[in-house]
Order: structure tokens, then sequence, then C-alpha cells
């Protein structure tokens, strides 16, 4: 779907499926693997290491379970929408 916001600019909008939710067994199975942002996925098969994040916790927030993402810039707090999203895993080797 497109919209226009004003004369020069055309965005693209699109709906995230708020209804995926990590079942814990899901996100315990995650636990120690390395994922990487979505813009830097073409560095997939094999990123290299200051591009890489690993998932290295789960937590119960409000009755919805998150993944723990550890970067070398700093920690992140995932649903299953934003890490579904925004997020690759890198494949096993």
């Amino acid at each position: 779907m497109s919209k226009k916001l004003g004369r020069e600019y055309e965005v693209d909008f699109f709906d995230w499926d708020t209804s995926l939710q990590f079942e814990l067994t899901e996100a315990c199975s995650l636990m120690c693997r390395e994922v990487v942002r979505t813009e830097d996925a073409e560095l997939l098969p094999r990123p290299p290491i200051t591009k890489t994040g690993n998932i290295v916790g789960v937590l119960a927030v409000n009755e919805e379970i998150e993944v723990v993402v550890r970067f070398p810039e700093g920690m992140e707090q995932l649903t299953k929408t934003e890490f579904c999203g925004d997020y690759k895993l890198v494949p096993e080797w």
C-alpha cells in the first residue's frame, strides 16, 4: 500500500503482524545463536564479528516472551515481531 506524503515524497507503509509472540521453547532454542540486523544481511553467511549479535537471554515481560541480543555496542530486548522484522539468524556452520 502506498500513500503520498507531500508532493516530493512517497512512502510505502506496511503492517507488522503484532500478534507474533515467542513461545518459551522457541525463544530458548535461539539461545547462543548469532544474528545480524537486516541492513547487514548482505554480509551473510559469514558476517564480521563487529556486525553480529548473540542471543544471550530470554525474558518474560508483561505476559510476553522476549529475547535479549548482545551486540558489540550494547544490548537489545526484542519481541518476536521486532526480531522477525529487523534481524536475520546467521546460518550455523
